[in-house]
């Protein structure tokens, strides 16, 4: 056996004796230390619970220095919009002030939306009003198209229902369905605000032809009687005296409406029904109105009809957005707008009630390739003649 450890001298025991005594004296000053710091956190968190959620007041966001970006100049439809918009929208803001309007070049609003999109941020400071034209060129897949027109706030939309008006013996071919018809149509450019009419008339199995550079009333009318077009599209038809009496006089004449794009004629505009191109078409060729090319079509209607939007980037604040609903609901409702949309047709829609029609003008991805791949096939033989 191995003998046992030798016992540490005294002198050693009572060192070790001392540094532990040490060691426990400086643990428990620090454990009575800590204690009160202890209690001092647990009040603070017991107070900060009892203060209220905002300690300082926020102030709300309001729209300062409003501004419309109109889709055209003076002459075109967002410009005459503008006049009107603009100051009666100055009453519905927080803080009343004068809007301010900027005129871009070109009639179609594609400009602008490119400003729009690429230029203006989304501060709650410019709105964009825009001709359902631009929308048009964006479903056609234009090259000079910028902007995405699906990722806009609607405020409030101006919606019509043009009509397409055609030879009597065409209304008759209709009924009776003759397929692969050549027929000339009225348009200002082959991917213009027409092409609704056009892609109708594939529709209806019938062999569209465009004849492009007539893009005023006149022109299309009289191309229609002196038989170089058979088919014309009005885009307004009651938007002036001179169109409703030029329609009555073609009405008279052997020239019928043969259906309308849109069915938004308000009831009470006292104007002869036209039947809606939907009933048309189930009437005389269902298969066709569950096509792809129907749903494009419907999309391509849907925009057309839009006279005017009025619209706000993505990604603007909700209380500017609200601000924005706000004075544009008390601006449609003033007399001089209501005159105006009563006497011409127009169904004025704002807030939420915008979104179907604003839906249905997007269309879908799978739609709206079935018709650039139908304008690929066919635009070549339009630019050919």
């Amino acid at each position: 056996m191995s003998p046992p450890p030798p016992e540490d001298p005294p002198s050693q025991c009572r060192v070790r004796r001392a540094r532990a005594d040490g060691w426990a004296m400086r643990r428990r000053n620090f454990l009575m230390g800590a204690i009160p710091l202890a209690g001092m956190a647990l009040g603070a968190r017991a107070g900060a619970s009892e203060l209220p959620v905002k300690r300082m007041p926020v102030q709300a966001q309001s729209v300062s220095n409003p501004q419309l970006l109109l889709g055209g100049d003076r002459g075109s439809m967002a410009g005459r919009w503008g006049g009107l918009l603009a100051p009666a929208l100055e009453h519905g803001f927080i803080q009343a002030q004068n809007v301010s309007t900027r005129m871009t070049v070109g009639q179609d609003g594609v400009t602008a939306a490119n400003l729009f999109d690429t230029q203006t941020p989304p501060d709650g400071t410019t709105a964009l009003a825009v001709p359902g034209a631009a929308l048009v060129a964006a479903l056609s897949g234009e090259p000079r198209i910028h902007f995405d027109y699906t990722r806009w706030l609607p405020l409030f939309f101006s919606l019509l229902s043009p009509v397409v008006i055609g030879r009597a013996q065409l209304h008759h071919n209709l009924e009776n369905f003759m397929r692969d018809r050549p027929v000339r149509i009225a348009v200002s450019t082959l991917t213009g605000i027409e092409l609704p009419t056009v892609l109708g008339m594939t529709l209806f199995g019938l062999r569209p032809i465009p004849v492009p550079g007539l893009a005023s009333v006149k022109d299309a009318v009289g191309a229609l009687r002196d038989n170089q077009v058979d088919v014309i599209q009005i885009l307004d038809p009651l938007g002036s005296p001179e169109t409703r009496d030029a329609i009555a006089a073609l009405a008279r004449d052997g020239y019928p409406a043969l259906f309308s794009l849109m069915d938004n004629m308000p009831p009470d505009a006292g104007t002869p029904h036209v039947p809606c191109m939907h009933d048309v078409l189930l009437r005389e060729n269902r298969s066709a109105a569950s096509s792809l090319l129907y749903s494009a079509w419907t999309a391509l209607a849907g925009a057309a009809s839009l006279d005017i939007a009025l619209v706000l980037p993505m990604l603007t604040p909700p209380a500017l957005v609200a601000e924005w609903r706000h004075a544009t609901d008390i601006a449609i409702d003033s007399a001089d707008i209501r005159a105006m949309a009563s006497e011409t047709g127009r169904r004025l829609v704002s807030g939420s009630a915008c979104a179907e029609p604003f839906r249905q003008m997007a269309g879908d991805v799978t739609s709206v390739m079935a018709l650039r791949r139908w304008l690929a096939t066919h635009l070549p033989d339009w630019r050919m003649g």
